[in-house]
């Protein structure tokens, strides 16, 4: 005889035991839509307005404050407080199944947001962690209609099974992720914090145009600053081509040295290789989107061919210089068609260095610091997004 499977969630809020219940979302909420409003009628000030675009370009579980304004229209769909809004449209079925929850009273909601009042059984934040998560999610994408533009309907919602415990259970699960999401938030905060400060710095120690020294300076240092051509202190060259199938993903042994590529994410570390093909240099993307974003690259490695090199037996190819060629290289960018920054180009740019070899060397220390800073805090923001992935799978049924 087959037992039938519990309806209980992998982990648990400690005291809280039982099955779960299941039951169609129509017997659990009242639901509405918002009415009118588009970006035409965004103002600087105004009655408080959410579209549905805000649950794609800055999306949270709870929305607490809104930065988007109107002149408010008659017959306008104004929340009370602690409204679900699921976007009605959006360009893919995976982003249109999210949901979120109206923190406060007399915030305009916008057309295209499906509306859900949750019952005394159901809390609303539960409920948009649910839609937005998990099973619930899956079905809410299976059930979206479209191509181009895709369509997720009140009558779509009504209809899928919602997993749920006791109220109490659900809020504390509710409380639980708002606390997690706050130490995310604030660890995106302190990132940017991390950021402003190198970018101050940045404007602070490099010479800003029509000058020829820093704001601020190392103490000892008094020299101007010289302007040099890129191809009067560097040897200009670039990567080559390397079959992706003899790239490993993870360092070892046999493939020990970093391969750079033009990718943005991950510092542009695509993977590891056998061989290397320079040993400290400086690199720059040299076709696509991101030409003419210039890496420093320590220790040896193996860059590809869309990677402009340059290379200095003199010191110049520092993590400071570095900065200051990523802070002009950009403005040479052709943009006719592919986005390109090639080798005869780069050897023209003209940049203002320190000739003091010793004062580029602590202004390279200081500024790898602050690199190593943002890195280590960006590391800490991802584990808390992986601990967040993590119990959404094993929290929900």
């Amino acid at each position: 005889m087959m037992t039938e499977k519990r309806l209980v969630p992998k982990r648990r809020i400690a005291g809280y035991v039982g099955d779960w219940k299941a039951s169609k979302l129509e017997e659990l909420s009242v639901f509405s839509k918002g009415r009118g409003y588009s970006k035409d009628d965004l103002k600087n000030s105004g009655d408080p307005l959410i579209l549905y675009g805000r649950l794609y370009t800055k999306y949270e579980t709870i929305i607490n404050s809104v930065d988007t304004y109107t002149v408010k229209q008659e017959n306008s769909v104004v929340s009370k407080g602690g409204e679900v809004v699921v976007p009605s449209s959006g360009e893919s079925k995976e982003d249109i199944a999210r949901a979120s929850v109206i923190a406060k009273a007399n915030i305009i909601l916008g057309g295209d947001l499906n509306i859900i009042k949750t019952s005394n059984e159901l809390d609303p934040v539960f409920l948009a962690l649910s839609i937005s998560n998990g099973t619930l999610q899956k079905e809410l994408i299976k059930r979206a209609q479209g191509s181009s533009v895709v369509h997720l309907y009140n009558e779509d919602l009504m209809n899928i099974t919602l997993y749920y415990p006791h109220i109490k259970e659900q809020q504390k699960i509710g409380e639980f992720f708002r606390v997690l999401d706050e130490r995310i938030a604030n660890q995106e905060r302190k990132i940017a914090k991390v950021k402003a400060l190198k970018s101050a710095y940045l404007t602070e120690m490099f010479p800003q145009e029509g000058e020829t020294v820093p704001k601020r300076r190392f103490e000892g240092f008094e020299e101007k600053w010289v302007r040099r051509r890129v191809g009067d202190i560097f040897q200009v060259t670039r990567g080559n081509v390397l079959s992706t199938t003899k790239i490993e993903k993870k360092q070892s042994k046999t493939s020990q040295y970093p391969v750079y590529s033009s990718q943005t994410q991950n510092n542009g570390l695509l993977g590891y290789y056998s061989a290397y093909l320079f040993d400290t240099a400086i690199t720059w993307t040299t076709d696509g989107a991101n030409a003419g974003t210039v890496n420093y690259r320590e220790g040896k490695f193996y860059s590809t061919n869309v990677n402009g090199v340059l290379i200095s037996k003199e010191g110049y190819a520092c993590k400071a210089v570095a900065e200051i060629l990523d802070l002009e290289a950009w403005k040479h960018v052709s943009k006719v068609g592919n986005p390109k920054l090639m080798n005869n180009v780069m050897s023209n740019i003209e940049i203002l260095i320190s000739n003091n070899i010793k004062e580029l060397e602590m202004l390279s220390l200081f500024f790898t610091n602050l690199d190593n800073q943002i890195t280590t805090e960006e590391k800490k923001l991802e584990k808390l997004k992986q601990m967040k992935e993590a119990y959404l799978e094993e929290m929900f049924v």
